[in-house]
């Protein structure tokens, strides 16, 4: 009987070793595990704060570049506003030379400028006619 204890102690010995080392070898395989698991949250950790300091980066590089264009588009409104407000009273003052030119000239020569006024009509008049006699043909 005592070597059936002591076979019964060695087989739980055994056992108690076995479980031991089944314990131990799946903790250390829990523990690369979890450092596998630690070492990839770490690895997206890092590419998330890289992506977001590119799109930061280039969200203030875009900003940059509206602005950039907003301004040459004040710059050449300006510019354009300028020019014309300029051509416009040029244009003004000439039309309004001309203006004076033309009375002064009637004023001077009233039989010229009705004998041209009536050439200029009677022109005009075949021009216009001879415009609707075409028409009247087609």
């Amino acid at each position: 009987m005592a070597d059936i204890k002591s076979e019964i102690e060695d087989g739980v010995e055994t056992a108690r070793d076995a479980v031991a080392d089944s314990v131990d070898s799946a903790r250390k395989r829990f523990q690369k595990l979890g450092d596998q698991a630690q070492k990839l949250g770490d690895q997206a950790q890092d590419r998330y704060k890289k992506v977001s300091d590119d799109v930061r980066k280039g969200a203030e590089r875009a900003s940059k570049e509206i602005r950039r264009g907003a301004e040459r588009a004040r710059e050449t409104y300006g510019e354009v506003t300028e020019n014309a407000q300029k051509t416009y009273e040029r244009v003004r003052s000439e039309a309004g030379n001309l203006s004076r030119e033309v009375s002064l000239y009637v004023r001077d020569n009233p039989a010229k400028a009705v004998m041209i006024a009536a050439g200029v009509g009677f022109l005009l008049g075949l021009v216009v006619r001879g415009r609707g006699g075409r028409d009247d043909e087609e």
